[in-house]
Formats: C-alpha cells, structure tokens, sequence
C-alpha cells in the first residue's frame, strides 16, 4: 500500500499545514510504508499527482486529503477520473483540516481522522457518490438559503478576527436579514416537474452541513438514494423557530411537515428561474440547472482504524446482509421443492 498525502495550504487558514507535515513524516517513516505528499497549488497539480502514483503503483493506493470537505470532493472527482482498473486499487481518506468537515460526521471518533498512525492502519469502506452536472458530491448539495450561507461563510471564514467556527452561524444571521428566496422546478425520479417556492433545499449523500448542522439525519452513504430536505419560503420568524431542531436533527419528527417535505430518489433535476449559486460539499457553482443521480458504492473511503459509520449505516449493512441471506434461504427451499 502506498499512502499518498494531497495537503490543501489554504485549509484551516494555513494554521494546521506544518503539523500535518510533521505529522505525515513522523508515522509513515515509523511504520516504514511507502509514501509521498503534494502540497497542492492548483487541480492540474493534483491531477497529475492522482494520475501518476495511480499508474506507477502496482498494488493499492491511497489519495488522504488533507483540507476540508471541498478539498476530500475535488480528491474524489479527480479519482473518478481514472479507469475503473485504476479506481479498483484505490482508496480515498481525509484529514479534516477545513472549516465544516461535515463529512466525518458521518462516523464515530472525528478526531482520529487525525491521526497519522490511524489512517495507515486504517481500512477501506464503500460508499455512494452523488453525481451533480459534471461534479461529484460526497456529502450533500444546497440550494437556497444554506448556499447563500456559504457565499457568506467563504468570505467570513477569511476573516482574522472572526473563530472560523462561527463562520457559517455568522453567514446565516447575514443572510437571514436577506432571506433570498428560490423558484425552481423539481423534478424526481423522471416525474413531472412541480413548481416549487423554497427557502432551501438539500440534496444528500450524508447527513451533515454547514459545521454540524444535521440537516438530513435520515441520510445515508449506502442505500443508494439521494436524501432531499425541501423547505417552503416560510418568514424569518417561522424559520428562526425552526434553526435549533434543523441543527440537531429533529425537524422531521413531523411537527413541521406542512412546510418541510421530506423524500428519496435515484434521480433529481432542478431548473431555476435565474442562475443560482449552488454548494457542493461547500464549494460553490453557479448554475440555472442541476441534475442529480447515485452512483452507487463508487468510491473506497479509507477510515482510519477505530473509527467505524455510525449505527445507522451499520444497521443498513446488517440488514442488506440478512436480506441476502433470506433470499437464498428460500432459493435453497424452492430448488428442494421443485426437486421434490
């Protein structure tokens, strides 16, 4: 196995890159593994990085990005450039080194995605992706409020005088004195489009966003769905009464169902009434239609070892396991049958 280090500088504020650094040597020199790191640039830098170890290393390989959600997406979407021989020895891990790091969220122990010594002894877990337009998205697609939040955060996180945790808190209280609203056709599934007045709308892979917001706690990396959350254009005072339950999760328990609908799908399509800023894993694009579909178990995320998908992806293994086993059960039973 060889582990190969993609270091975002720009990630944290730059704060965190020289202990990474340090932190990369130290435990891939002790353990003796083979290794390189690219302090990347720009993506043609990485791309080239991605490409070449991937053709120049015979057994695995894993790409660690070391950065934020944004930084583990742009990983992926250049790992999903390979050829599929390629994409077979590969995995992808992450270092969460931005500003969110929602991603990680999704599994038990955060804090041992950063440690060195644990990513080497780590194991390899497959998950879906999202495919959005030409991008690939991991963790979760916003529209509406949640991506006017991020064009707010982006320019508070560089901020010096301002804790980058409180970046997204302070980009919702700016945008909320906006409230912008989002006229779009919604398509599921192939279904006609509705005509829809949201203040938001998330799209996911995972169930967090915007530095611990659980905005989608039914999602999952597995079951090969996309998670859709689609709020109304409510008035501030009903939203403001909404943030705190968005926040932990608990917005679905029913109680809000005339504003939020909840939904899976395969397939989703949005056409806005003008162009719209749209987040992707936190990165932002500008769009006036976006068209979403799952690609099932496409990528190898590499968790670091003791760290584990919280119980409910472990359930929906558990549960896809005993399907399978009560579907030859009965093949088993019908073959007996028809012999006798």
């Amino acid at each position: 196995m060889k582990y190969c280090f993609i270091v975002n500088p720009l990630a944290g504020k730059g704060k965190m890159v020289e202990g990474v650094l340090s932190d990369i040597s130290a435990a891939c020199e002790g353990a003796g593994v083979d290794h390189s790191v690219l302090v990347s640039r720009n993506i043609e830098e990485t791309r080239d990085f991605i490409s070449e170890n991937a053709a120049a290393v015979d057994g695995e390989v894993s790409f660690i990005a070391c950065g934020g959600d944004g930084t583990l997406c742009q990983t992926i979407l250049l790992v999903m450039e390979l050829s599929a021989e390629q994409r077979e020895k590969v995995s992808v891990g992450v270092v969460p080194m931005g500003t969110g790091n929602d991603f990680v969220s999704n599994f038990t122990d955060k804090e041992r995605f950063f440690n060195i010594e644990a990513q080497i002894k780590g194991s390899a877990y497959e998950i879906d992706l999202v495919k959005c337009n030409d991008l690939y998205s991991v963790n979760m697609v916003n529209v509406g409020f949640d991506s006017h939040v991020v064009c707010k955060k982006e320019r508070l996180s560089k901020k010096k005088w301002l804790p980058r945790k409180l970046a997204y808190i302070a980009g919702l209280v700016i945008t909320l004195i906006r409230k912008p609203g989002l006229k779009v056709d919604f398509s599921r599934d192939g279904d006609k489009p509705e005509k829809r007045d949201l203040l938001l709308t998330t799209l996911a892979n995972g169930a967090f966003c915007g530095g611990g917001f659980n905005s989608n706690p039914k999602a999952s990396l597995t079951d090969g769905n996309i998670d859709c959350i689609a709020v109304k254009n409510v008035s501030r005072l009903k939203f403001l009464s909404l943030v705190g339950k968005y926040k932990n999760g608990t917005h679905l328990s029913g109680k809000f169902d005339s504003i939020i609908s909840h939904f899976k799908c395969r397939k989703a399509d949005l056409v806005f009434s003008e162009e719209t800023p749209v987040s992707v894993d936190g990165e932002l694009v500008y769009t006036k239609e976006l068209h979403l579909s799952v690609d099932e178990k496409a990528i190898k995320i590499r968790l670091p070892d003791g760290v584990l998908p919280k119980v409910r992806e472990i359930k929906e293994r558990l549960d896809e396991g005993v399907e399978k086993i009560e579907e030859k059960i009965a093949t088993a039973v019908g073959a007996r049958k028809v012999k006798a």
